[in-house]
Order: C-alpha cells, then sequence, then structure tokens
C-alpha cells in the first residue's frame, strides 16, 4: 500500500512538473502577448536630438545660410542615430543649393570682378568652370549681357556621385561632404544579380526638347529636359516623363527641378559609385 502511494505521487509530480513546463514555455507566453496587445503598441521614447534638430532649423528659418548649414552639418555627424536624419540632410541640400545657386558670399567661393573684354567663354576658360555653372550661380539669364565691374561669385566645387539602390536615392557629395541627395521619382533600372558596388563616371550630358537635342545658351535650351549619361549601362538620370521629359531607354528618373540642378553642378568625368 505504502510503495503504491510512493508510486502515485512520483507520478504527481512528475505529470505536474511537465505539465507546468508545457504552460511556461507555451501558454504564458501567448497570454503575455495578448495582455501587450490590449494595451497598443507601446510608445516609443523621445527622440533627445529633437531640441538640437530644432535650433538647426531656427538658423534655417532665419535666412542664415552658411550658419544653419554648419550646424545641420555638426547634426548628422554628433547623431548618426536620430529620427530626424533624413530631415536633417534634406535641410542641407536645400542650405547648399540657396548658397551654391545664389550670389551669397560663402567661405568656399571666389569673387571675380568682371574685366574690359570678358566673356562668359573666357571667365569659364581662365577660372576652369562650366559656363552654366557660373550663370546660374549668379542669376545671369543672357551670359551675353556682362558688365565690367560687376561682381561674380566663383564656387569650384568637386563632386562625386553615390546612386543608392536600396534607397533609390541619387546622392550628391562635394569635396567628400554630403552635399544633397535626390529621390527617384521612378526607377526603371533592370534587375542586376550581382549587387556590389560599381565604379563609373559621367560621360555626357545632353538637353532635349520636343525629341530634338538643344544647345546650351540657345532659346530652346530654357525648359529643356536633361540626361546625364555615364558608363554603366541603364543608369542614365533623366527628367520624369510625367514633368515633360525625355524618356530614357532605361535609367532614375527625377524631378524637373532636381535634373535641372544636376545639369547644371556634373559634367563629364564626374566620378560615380552604384551601391
Amino acid at each position: 500500500m505504502f510503495k503504491a502511494l510512493v508510486i502515485l505521487v512520483l507520478v504527481a509530480v512528475i505529470f505536474g512538473g511537465a505539465a507546468y513546463f508545457g504552460w511556461d514555455l507555451f501558454v504564458r507566453p501567448t497570454q503575455e502577448l495578448k495582455e501587450e496587445t490590449a494595451f497598443g503598441t507601446p510608445t516609443p521614447p523621445p527622440d533627445p536630438t529633437i531640441p538640437e534638430f530644432e535650433k538647426c532649423m531656427t538658423l534655417k528659418n532665419e535666412h542664415k545660410l552658411v550658419e544653419a548649414r554648419a550646424a545641420f552639418e555638426n547634426f548628422l555627424e554628433n547623431y548618426p542615430g536620430s529620427t530626424k536624419l533624413d530631415e536633417a540632410k534634406d535641410a542641407i541640400g536645400e542650405l547648399n543649393i540657396d548658397i551654391f545657386f545664389s550670389a551669397t558670399p560663402s567661405p568656399e567661393k571666389e569673387e571675380y570682378t568682371i574685366q574690359r573684354g570678358d566673356a562668359l567663354v573666357k571667365i569659364e576658360k581662365k577660372l576652369k568652370v562650366p559656363g552654366e555653372l557660373i550663370m546660374r550661380s549668379n542669376n545671369l539669364d543672357d551670359p551675353r549681357r556682362l558688365s565690367v565691374g560687376q561682381v561674380l561669385y566663383i564656387s569650384h566645387p568637386q563632386f562625386n556621385v553615390v546612386i543608392n539602390r536600396k534607397e533609390k536615392k541619387v546622392i550628391l557629395y562635394n569635396h567628400a561632404r554630403f552635399f544633397k541627395q535626390y529621390r527617384a521619382k521612378a526607377w526603371a533600372v533592370p534587375p542586376s544579380k550581382n549587387n556590389a558596388p560599381l565604379n563609373a563616371k559621367i560621360t555626357e550630358l545632353a538637353a532635349w526638347k520636343n525629341g530634338q537635342r538643344v544647345a546650351f545658351g540657345t532659346k530652346d535650351y530654357i525648359g529643356s529636359s536633361h540626361w546625364v549619361q555615364m558608363n554603366a549601362s541603364n543608369y542614365t538620370l533623366y527628367t520624369d516623363p510625367a514633368e515633360g521629359g525625355e524618356k530614357a531607354p532605361a535609367g532614375i528618373a527625377l524631378s524637373a527641378s532636381d535634373m535641372e540642378e544636376l545639369s547644371a553642378l556634373l559634367t563629364k568625368g564626374v566620378p560615380v559609385t552604384i551601391e
């Protein structure tokens, strides 16, 4: 009788332990998950970098372009994990373009005073800067209307382009520093089996209007669509056809304003990394 009682106790202990183990392993996690779901998704903690971001935005809104750009660049360096990182990059891009394409003095610009006998072609060769860049940087509408004594602000950029296949972005760097990011409007790049980084360079910049190529400086150039071609198949950058652009056989469509910017900024030989 005593032996049978001992056996019953042992069986109860064994099966009871197994039952508890099963409940702890399978049932309890499910119950806890249901309880957590009932209270909704927990609110993430506030981002401690937001006050610093807002300080940068205050400078930008006050049109302190050079100071705001420096503040945002420090923000990128000091807070790489911030939830405001992408917004900060967009702000830097806007500031760089505002500074670059205006007569705003900045540390990276050279002052050039137009002399008697100067023409855009002559200045272009002397300073080794594309004529379109000189015109856009100084709000010039007609290259033939230059005045003796007029001061031009000339940048000497050293651009390189990164095409990010994962994010579908075209990212521009100047002297190895982030300059601006451009988001694709359409991605018409055939899928590749090899996702290893590719090195290329820009080989040609073209402008199109009504199916015909047009030259810089002509009346048809204004409002034309643009292509930036490189020696990497299928990666031509072109004006989005939805905005009046001429569609390339394959490549990356960007907005008309983005392509107008890039056509003024980039030149043949600029290095491109596709990653």
